[in-house]
């Protein structure tokens, strides 16, 4: 087995277990993709056409208010999945813009190659299932996160939760995902220190 496919059967080995041969299987499902710093995996208007995991890199993904201000969603990075989730499986056109901060290396299956995949590997569907549901978990803290709290404590949370991001990330980003100006997060930053 080539070893920088490790990682990706080590997260399926969480979820389900997967041998050698299961992996090989599954793995065959999959093509690698590389792509530079700054580029679109997707962008509005555009369909989703892959579920894709994040061998190496980071993401932004984010969404453009009528006033053409980002606000970012989460920040996808190694050992994570990228794409959008409702596009893809829809085929509607995405409202996401999805870039990379760094260069990535990752592995996708097309919405056909993952049909088939369930048909043939059972268990896979149930690795997708518990995917999403723990996605939907997760969107909903941030929502919450969102409506409850300042962004004193979404920042808080934002380093305790993500702690190896800080230093990957602009400032700029940072305030886009905390939903506040750059020189709001900037004064806020200082404070922290």
């Amino acid at each position: 087995m080539n070893p920088s496919l490790l990682p990706f059967k080590h997260h399926l080995n969480k979820v389900i277990p997967v041998n050698e041969e299961e992996f090989e299987h599954v793995i065959s499902y999959f093509s690698v993709k590389s792509i530079k710093k700054k580029e679109y995996l997707i962008l509005p208007s555009q369909v989703c056409k892959y579920e894709s995991y994040i061998l190496s890199g980071l993401f932004q993904t984010a969404v453009l208010d009528e006033l053409g201000r980002l606000h970012t969603l989460y920040f996808p990075h190694e050992d994570w999945w990228v794409s959008d989730f409702k596009s893809f499986k829809t085929g509607q056109e995405s409202s996401m813009e999805i870039v990379t901060l760094e260069d990535a290396v990752l592995l996708q299956i097309s919405k056909p190659k993952l049909e088939a995949l369930y048909e043939t590997f059972p268990k896979f569907e149930r690795f997708f299932r518990l995917l999403n549901e723990n996605a939907g978990i997760a969107l909903q803290d941030r929502v919450t996160q969102n409506f409850v709290h300042n962004a004193e404590k979404r920042y808080q949370e934002f380093r305790t939760k993500y702690p190896s991001l800080q230093n990957r990330l602009s400032q700029k980003i940072i305030a886009s995902y905390l939903g506040v100006t750059p020189e709001y997060f900037s004064q806020m930053s200082k404070k922290k220190e």
